[in-house]
């Protein structure tokens, strides 16, 4: 008897947890419900005016075709001001490079003058009659 009791229980908690993990407020399905009809109108506005075909949303926005010559012009004008913008940036990071190298090889420069008069210092060290600095 009492293992029936427990296992009637276990099964009636079971059916409890599932009924409330499973169930949907009225307050929480109603903007649900105005959310998706919303979607849905707005698909068939797309489909029926652009002939878009709506199967996936993400790709709405890249099935959208222009609808005149004008807009055709004003998406080659910005691609073309965008190649330029690009162009631009490119040319500018050549420029750094070679702004980079040639400070590159100033130090370079400077670093060889230094280890000279470096030598030429020591050389005056140990040889103080027979070498002299030409400047």
């Amino acid at each position: 008897m009492k293992k029936s009791l427990i296992v009637l229980g276990a099964i009636a908690v079971v059916l409890l947890m599932v009924s409330t993990a499973t169930a949907v407020p009225q307050v929480h399905s109603t903007p649900l419900m105005k959310t998706v009809s919303k979607i849905e109108q707005k698909r068939a506005v797309l489909e029926r005016e652009f002939g878009v075909c709506t199967e996936k949303l993400e790709d709405i926005s890249f099935n959208v075709q222009p609808r005149g010559i004008i807009d055709t012009i004003i998406a080659i004008i910005l691609f073309l001001i965008q190649l330029l913008n690009s162009i631009i940036q490119f040319i500018l990071n050549i420029m750094q490079i070679g702004n980079l190298i040639l400070a590159l090889i100033d130090a370079i420069m400077t670093l060889i003058d230094v280890i000279t008069q470096f030598i030429e210092w020591i050389l005056e060290l140990f040889n103080p009659e027979t070498f002299t600095i030409v400047q």
